[in-house]
């Protein structure tokens, strides 16, 4: 099984992925918990140059973030992800393609037709099990990611640097509804299969939101 999380900045995804992730294990699943961009040592390192401007403030553009994100799946999708499939084991993975059909799609205008001729031959068919999409009200959102800026502050001043954390707030609400409309309009991965989205209301304490990640997950037929 391959369940993927999605949604705008501060939905709370990385927390749900998690929560589900000691679930599984807790019932006996061997279990695989990873993120995008990310995954292995390559892929973090290229996480990193997308996430963050460097100092002499060269943002990349919207293809060579496209790339960057692709480079960083191919990695991803070829050392980690199928080779746990493959093994029978349970994956849970923080953002996938459909992010980036809302971030370098929506957000950077890419057309979808490019963005599946380079996720195409990176892909080789894999589709998720089950797409959760998070969604959050504008408002909860924002105040989630002013809470999030003022506790990592104290940690650390590099995180003041993350780009995509401070995307003026009209992006952000764009970009929630980026994921809504993939889950309302079917939109099919390059290989033309469907990946099953559902919706999950963000509101309310992690355990709330817990509660119908796992209803969700519970549902799926095995």
């Amino acid at each position: 099984m391959f369940v993927v999380f999605e949604g705008g900045e501060g939905c709370g995804k990385s927390t749900q992925a998690r929560l589900l992730a000691d679930e599984l294990v807790k019932r006996g699943i061997s279990c695989l918990l990873t993120r995008e961009p990310g995954g292995t040592p390559l892929a973090e390192g290229i996480r990193d140059i997308f996430k963050r401007v460097a100092t002499h403030g060269d943002e990349p553009t919207p293809l060579a973030e496209l790339h960057l994100v692709m480079a960083a799946r191919a990695q991803h999708v070829q050392r980690i992800i199928e080779p746990a499939l493959g093994a029978g084991r349970t994956v849970v993975c923080d953002r996938f393609l459909d992010s980036s059909y809302v971030y370098q799609g929506v957000r950077g205008k890419i057309a979808k037709s490019i963005i599946d001729a380079a996720a195409g031959p990176v892909l080789s068919g894999l589709v998720p099990t089950l797409t959760l999409v998070l969604d959050l009200p504008d408002g909860l959102s924002g105040e989630r990611l002013s809470a999030r800026r003022g506790t990592e502050s104290k940690v650390s001043a590099l995180a003041a640097a993350d780009r995509l954390d401070a995307m003026a707030p009209a992006m952000h609400a764009i970009i929630a509804r980026g994921f809504l409309e993939l889950a309302r309009t079917k939109a099919p991965y390059p290989n033309g299969a469907i990946p099953l989205r559902l919706v999950i209301d963000a509101r309310g304490s992690p355990d709330d939101v817990f509660a119908r990640v796992l209803a969700a997950v519970d549902g799926i037929p095995s």
